[in-house]
């Protein structure tokens, strides 16, 4: 009984490689693992002088202070045409009620 179970336990140890390897003391065949790949050197693009260069800040400042004055501006302007539109459809629906009047008289 103890013949059987030793070569069950052999052949199943056998069959599988990886304790096959570990027992037997097998190194991985990995060339890569030390390999060095050598790259080209850094090269600097075309016209690489003609890149635009960074904003100074406190331009932008300005610049988004005026653009922000602009749309104040533009929005005031659009209110106001906005009500003197209602007035005028205020305007008109009293035209539009006198007329009717005139005509049912």
């Amino acid at each position: 009984m103890k013949k059987i179970i030793l070569i069950i336990l052999i052949v199943s140890l056998n069959s599988c490689e990886s304790v096959k390897n570990a027992l037997t003391g097998k190194k991985y065949e990995s060339s890569d693992e030390f390999l060095i790949i050598k790259k080209n050197p850094l090269v600097l693009p075309p016209e690489f002088n003609k890149l635009p260069t960074p904003d100074d800040p406190e331009i932008k400042d300005r610049q988004e202070q005026v653009e922000a004055e602009i749309d104040n501006i533009l929005s005031k302007i659009k209110t106001e045409e906005m009500s003197s539109e209602k007035e005028k459809i205020s305007e008109s629906k009293s035209t539009e009620d006198f007329v009717l009047d005139q005509i049912k008289n």
